[in-house]
């Protein structure tokens, strides 16, 4: 199928989709995006990770990390070990690539009347 693709798509636009199709096709996790995750603390003193099962309030400095849309709080060293290898939170199987953050742009102030160079 690839040999037919080729065929079909013009040389310098295949090393484009190529690319694409490989992002597309990612199972797992940049440390990028893993790094980027929010930071937040414990919002019980019973809560625990669903992976390792440890109290967070038992680490003497826990990183607990949330996940974009599901919001499920992971230990940082746990759900790392589980993004390197998968794109789905371990407790809902959400894809947590396909939900970008949205930003709130309501309060913006854009300057009218720059012109085209400010």
């Amino acid at each position: 199928m690839l040999q037919l693709l080729s065929q079909i798509i013009p040389e310098n636009l295949q090393e484009e989709w190529f690319e694409q199709m490989d992002e597309k096709n990612k199972k797992h996790c940049s440390e990028e995006f893993i790094a980027s995750l929010p930071r937040v603390k414990s919002k019980h003193k019973n809560d625990e990770c669903p992976i390792c099962c440890c109290k967070f309030s038992e680490d003497k400095y826990p990183l607990i990390v949330e996940l974009p849309r599901c919001n499920h709080r992971f230990d940082l060293e746990c759900i790392s070990v589980w993004l390197s290898k998968s794109v789905t939170c371990p407790l809902c199987r959400d894809n947590v690539l396909e939900h970008k953050l949205n930003i709130d742009t309501s309060k913006t102030e854009f300057e009218e009347g720059w012109g085209m160079y400010g």
